[in-house]
Formats: structure tokens, C-alpha cells, sequence
């Protein structure tokens, strides 16, 4: 069942690249709410990664390759257009390949090698279990130029890599055949939300004429320096009483979205298996990811907010000076206070997002005979978890997730 709604929802968000013109400019009267909801981040990337596990789960080998497809296919895509580095982590390239190898294990190297680009595009060493893997299907591949490489940029790591690749993992000692492997996606917590803060932007005499007399330019280019002073801080602290001042000529009430705290499950996890033990690694930091994307959309987010509180301020006050010519003081009053009533009531922030997406994904990995296999997860303030029993063929490598919250 959940297959059938990520396989809604893929269609949904490529569909909603594509922005509805009479929407948009709705929103800029309104509030961003009239537009639908185009996920960020890693969401979209996150679609076929479920979807892929689900698969396996369901003994699908075949569909799950198909999502590492397309999965690979997405992140080439936001390389190709640029994008910052957290819209392609190393961590799905890591993924597509080990979900690649036994299905196409040319493809599946490429894939190996941009995640490990990756994490030196970050100025970080690769995790071992990823040396282990580039020399692995190196080995297996016969580029003995690139385990040179590896040998020459990782030292012993990579000398130890090619004796594990010999050794247990590939034909180790059971009378069932090859060993295979059992890697662990243990999902942690919950993502963090996106929250609605109420702020308020003094307006000064001198820009409030400005606003008056100049076009729509002029409004959109105050707009632009407000969003910049902003997010500098300079109107930290600014209240509703600060339109008393002097120099103030009016006080703008408006929401922002501010990204919130996410929620960490634990801070260790340990796995055990009958024939190995290994303490898992945090492979992808969700919260931080999404947070980043938010941070790079926020000022333009205030930017429009504050051209939208200024437009309809505007219109506010030439429909109460209006209202005053032709029907007096008091009418005037009614229309703009009906008006500030219009601004407030459409004005809300944009608080729209996946909220199911864990914290952060950890990874361990176990090397296990054939066989059935209870795992067994030792976790921080959680105690022992028992997950089985994994069945594992001869060579086999099983993806299992599992979601603690």
C-alpha cells in the first residue's frame, strides 16, 4: 500500500516543477498558501529510496532496481544543473550502488565512485565500509589502475579493504556457501517542522513616501532591503508600540517560517549478529539536509512576504482614504480596519512539509553466513531491539530498514 502512494506521489512532484503562473501571482495578494506544495530538499530523493527497500521487502529485486534507476537518475540531474552539494548526498549513491552490484555492477561502481567523491567534495574521508566496497567491485572488475589509486589516497584502509573483499565476505568459512551481508538503515526520530513566527518591520517616514509615490519597482526594491536588514538581525526585537516613534511612520505585522529543532531517538546504536558486531554510523543527517535547503529559499521567502505586507498596506490605505472622501472620517475607520483585518487574516507562513521524514538514517553493516539471522540492535535509551530473522542466500547482500521513533 505505501508503494502505491510514493508511486502518486513521484508523478506529483515532478508535476509540481512546473508553477501555475495565475497562482502565483494570487499569492502575492494572499499568502504562499495558495500555491501547492512543492517538496525540497531531499524529499524527492527520499520517494525512491522507500520505495526501493519496499520492494526488496517484498522479494522485488527487479522494481527495486528500478528505483536505485531513477534515484540515480535524480541526483545526476541536480549535478547537471549545478545544485548545492545537499541535494546530492553521498549517501543515496552509496545505496544505489550496493542496491546495483548484483544487477548491473558497471553502473553500480559509477555510483560508488560519486559517493565517494562526494564526501571528498566535503572535505571528508569516506566511511571504510565504502573503501571496502570501491575496491571490492574494482577487484571484481579488473581496474587494477583504480585499486592502485585507492591503495595510493587510502594507505593501509584500502590494503585492508582488498584482504576483506578476499576474505569472509566474498567465500568465508561456512559449509552453506559464500557468506553474505546484512546492512542495517536504522531511521532516527523525526525531522524537524517548519514553525510560524510572528514579526514586525518598522517603516520608516522616508520609505513609507517612497512607497507612496514610487511604482511598483520601487515597493519591490524597498521589499529586497527590508528581507536583507532582516535577516541581518537589525530588527530583532521590533514591537507594535515601536509605530509610536517618531520617525516610524508605521509598523508592518507579518509571519515568517522558521525551521524548527528536529527530534533525535538515541545517540548509539550497535548491531549484533551471531558472527560479527558493528557500531553504526549516522550515513545522512535529514534535519540538516532540509535546513539547508530552507536556508537557501529563506531570504527570497522574505522578500515576497514583506512585498506582500507592503502591497496590501497599500491598498488598505487608498481604500480608507477612498472611503473617507466620499462617506467621511468614520467610514474611513470601518474600511481600514476591515482592511487590516482582510491583511492579517491572509497572511500566513508557508509551514508545508514532509513531516515523517526521520532525524537522521544510521548504517552498520554485518557479515553473516548463510542462513536466518536475528539481529539484534543495542540502542541508547531503547535497550535491545531483535529484528529476524533476516534470511541470507549464499552472497547475498539484504538492504533492511527499520524506523525508530
Amino acid at each position: 500500500m505505501s508503494n502505491v502512494r510514493f508511486e502518486f506521489a513521484e508523478p506529483k512532484i515532478d508535476d509540481l516543477y512546473t508553477k501555475s503562473i495565475s497562482r502565483s501571482a494570487f499569492s502575492l495578494i494572499t499568502s504562499d498558501l495558495v500555491l501547492r506544495f512543492e517538496p525540497r530538499g531531499v524529499e524527492s530523493l527520499l520517494v525512491n529510496y522507500y520505495q526501493g527497500l519496499n520492494y526488496l521487502r517484498m522479494w522485488e529485486p527487479e522494481e527495486a532496481w528500478v528505483e536505485w534507476r531513477r534515484l540515480a537518475a535524480k541526483l545526476q540531474y541536480s549535478r547537471d544543473k549545478g545544485d548545492a552539494l545537499y541535494l546530492d548526498p553521498p549517501f543515496f549513491n552509496h545505496v544505489v550502488g550496493l542496491g546495483l552490484e548484483w544487477d548491473d555492477p558497471s553502473n553500480a561502481y559509477v555510483s560508488l565512485r560519486l559517493a565517494e567523491a562526494g564526501y571528498r567534495d566535503r572535505g571528508l574521508d569516506p566511511p571504510p565500509d565504502l573503501i571496502d566496497d570501491l575496491v571490492r567491485l574494482a577487484t571484481a572488475l579488473g581496474f587494477a589502475d583504480h585499486l592502485d589509486l585507492y591503495r595510493n589516497r587510502y594507505g593501509d584502509a584500502a590494503v585492508g579493504a582488498t584482504e576483506r573483499g578476499r576474505g569472509r565476505s566474498a567465500d568465508g568459512p561456512s559449509e552453506s556457501g559464500p557468506w553474505g551481508e546484512i546492512i542495517l538503515l536504522v531511521e532516527e526520530g523525526l525531522v524537524a517542522p517548519i514553525e510560524e513566527l510572528q514579526v514586525y518591520l518598522p517603516i520608516t517616514e522616508r520609505r513609507a513616501e517612497s512607497l507612496v509615490e514610487g511604482g511598483r519597482n520601487v515597493q519591490l526594491n524597498i521589499a529586497e532591503s527590508l528581507a536583507r536588514e532582516y535577516a541581518d538581525g537589525r530588527y530583532d526585537g521590533a514591537r507594535k508600540s515601536d509605530a509610536n516613534r517618531r520617525e516610524i511612520a508605521y509598523v508592518l505585522p507579518m509571519s515568517f517560517p522558521v525551521y524548527g529543532m528536529g527530534e533525535p531517538a538515541f545517540s548509539r546504536l550497535v548491531a549484533f549478529a551471531e558472527t560479527d558486531t558493528l557500531a553504526a554510523r549516522v550515513a545522512l543527517r535529514v534535519t540538516d539536509l532540509q535546513q539547508m535547503a530552507f536556508t537557501d529559499r529563506l531570504l527570497g521567502i522574505y522578500a515576497k512576504t514583506i512585498a506582500r505586507a507592503l502591497i496590501k498596506y497599500l491598498a488598505a490605505s487608498k481604500l480608507e482614504e477612498k472611503a473617507e472622501e466620499e462617506g467621511g472620517e468614520t467610514a474611513g475607520d470601518v474600511v481600514g480596519i476591515l482592511a487590516n483585518i482582510v491583511n492579517v487574516a491572509t497572511e500566513r507562513a508557508d509551514t508545508r512539509a514532509w513531516l515523517g521524514l526521520p532525524h537522521r538514517i544510521w548504517m552498520t553493516r554485518l557479515r553473516v553466513p548463510p542462513g536466518d539471522h536475528d539481529v539484534q540492535l543495542l540502542i541508547d535509551g531503547h535497550g535491545v531491539i531483535t529484528l529476524g530473522p533476516i534470511d541470507v542466500r549464499p552472497g547475498e547482500r539484504r538492504l533492511v530498514n527499520y524506523r525508530i521513533f
